[in-house]
């Protein structure tokens, strides 16, 4: 029993102990109905406002549960797009390293090669220069055959013309060892 129907009960209870007449007992106990209707109807309302609280409430922990799936989703977005963007930024930088390596080593490179093609430029002609030289050096039977036609051709009669007519089918190393035993015969 609520405190308002305790009350109704002491209220009563001391209007008969104190021999109140029928109209006031009358009186007293519409207004103790009326009262109890009161409470009743204040009880229902507590009830109706208890139950739409608790329905709030289970509302508001409903839809903080999904707020915070959705921020936990969210973060989970977030975390990915960070490794992705962290990934993307690993090869912009291997990228930005392997274009500065190049523009390094291109000057370099092109260096290198202007320096030996100079270098290949400065050796051709010291190199035709070292082949005439060392064919001058070295001797060889056509210094010797010049020798040979010189002194035939200031000679009074030529005698290496009349050998070389004499044995045409011979080859070029027999008409020059014949050349070498007429010089010195003569």
């Amino acid at each position: 029993m609520g405190k308002a129907s305790m009350f109704i009960i002491v209220a009563i209870l001391a209007l008969g102990a104190i021999g109140c007449r029928n109209d006031e007992n009358k009186r007293l106990a519409e207004m103790a109905e009326r009262n109890i209707e009161r409470q009743a109807q204040q009880e229902v309302r507590n009830t109706a406002l208890q139950h739409q609280v608790a329905e709030g409430t289970k509302r508001l922990v409903e839809a903080d549960a999904a707020a915070r799936k959705t921020i936990a989703e969210i973060h989970r977005d977030v975390q990915t797009e960070r490794q992705t963007l962290g990934a993307q930024r690993d090869q912009l930088e291997n990228e930005r390293r392997q274009i500065a390596a190049a523009r390094n080593r291109a000057p370099i490179v092109a260096e290198a090669i202007t320096a030996i093609g100079l270098l290949a430029a400065c050796l051709v002609p010291l190199l035709i220069a070292l082949q005439i030289l060392r064919r001058s050096d070295s001797p060889d039977e056509s210094g010797t055959v010049a020798e040979l036609l010189l002194n035939d051709i200031v000679a009074e009669q030529p005698a290496i013309v009349r050998i070389v007519d004499a044995g045409p089918k011979e080859s070029p190393s027999e008409v020059a060892g014949r050349i070498a035993d007429h010089r010195h015969v003569d």
